[in-house]
């Protein structure tokens, strides 16, 4: 049974390593600044040169004990651990290899979202500040490495990218190595003049346009439509919500009543059982003998009812007639 639990444990762990695997392959380079003098801000105040990668997958992915570099790196085939070569390199040259250190929240990317790391060269500033910068006026190159050494993705920066535009992916996410290179195609330069060049560091690059909304809008530009269907579902939810309390009203006021005629039953009972004890037939008869006092009453009070239909010597007239006197 032991034996079962221990391998179970393994088979789980290393299925979680293969996800995880599995998803730092699926990080991407998603837009980048070389020269930034009035873009983002980072949390100390300070503008620099940031890199963004967005994670196409849809799990979470840890990014600690990757690397990034603006070089390519040649890991041996034979001697080191791919690990253990890097994390030497990155010690030996940090202007060249960053690694991603562990332990911080920061760096664990939600499914289909982005990331952003500043290519500042403090990264005593915290995780997400590399330890190399970017150059502005010549090609940037920038590479994404596994914890294992395989080559996640690759993207080369044109040396002629303005100041404050970046480079950026068409479409998040999009990026394929093509043999280790990247694909040109899928990429374009942003000035941030309208939405289709926007900057967006941390956001989405392509804006979701959502069909059914465009329409919505080219019809209520000012939204008055909109203002009073949300006034009538309000006001239509109260009145639902006041005639749920009125008929909960009246259930709970009948349940009540139902309730204290119980009460009065048995509080009439009471007295019989006491008198009576367990004798079915002396409390029948004291139940006929309370039912006949109760229902013995007249109609109105102050008033004699009389029952014009029962035939009682008071009311026949035969019974009321008298013999003439006679004449002695």
């Amino acid at each position: 049974m032991k034996k079962k639990g221990i391998l179970l444990i393994l088979l789980v762990a290393v299925m979680s390593l293969f996800a995880s695997a599995q998803g730092r392959m699926e990080l991407r380079f998603n837009e980048a600044m070389v020269q930034n003098d009035s873009n983002l801000v980072d949390h100390t105040g300070h503008r620099s040169a940031w890199i963004e990668i967005f994670n196409r997958s849809y799990g979470t992915v840890g990014m600690e004990q990757m690397f990034i570099s603006n070089q390519k790196i040649d890991i041996p085939a034979n001697g080191q651990k791919p690990k253990d070569f890097l994390n030497d390199y990155a010690k030996e040259h940090p202007e060249v290899l960053y690694e991603i250190p562990r332990g911080d929240v920061a760096t664990k990317v939600a499914p289909r979202t982005h990331i952003v790391f500043f290519a500042d060269g403090e990264s005593s500033q915290g995780a997400l500040h590399l330890s190399f910068k970017l150059t502005p006026g010549e090609e940037n190159n920038l590479y994404l490495y596994d914890v294992n050494g395989d080559l996640v993705d690759a993207v080369t920066i044109p040396a002629n990218l303005p100041a404050n535009n970046t480079f950026a992916l068409k479409s998040d996410g999009a990026s394929n190595l093509i043999d280790g290179v990247m694909d040109a195609s899928a990429w374009s330069v942003r000035d941030g003049q309208d939405d289709a060049t926007a900057i967006t560091p941390g956001k989405y690059n392509q804006r979701v346009i959502n069909e059914n909304i465009e329409k919505f809008h080219e019809k209520d530009p000012h939204g008055y439509i909109i203002s009073v269907i949300a006034m009538l579902i309000v006001f239509s939810a109260l009145l639902m919500l006041s005639i749920l309390f009125w008929l909960f009203g009246k259930a709970n006021k009948a349940a009540n009543k139902e309730v204290a005629v119980q009460q009065q039953v048995e509080k009439a009972v009471e007295p019989v059982q006491a008198v009576a004890g367990n004798n079915d037939e002396a409390i029948a008869a004291i139940c006929m003998a309370l039912y006949q006092h109760f229902n013995a009453h007249d109609e109105e009070s102050g008033i004699l009812t009389f029952n014009r239909d029962a035939n009682t010597a008071w009311s026949s007239k035969s019974g009321m007639m008298r013999s003439l006197p006679q004449k002695q």
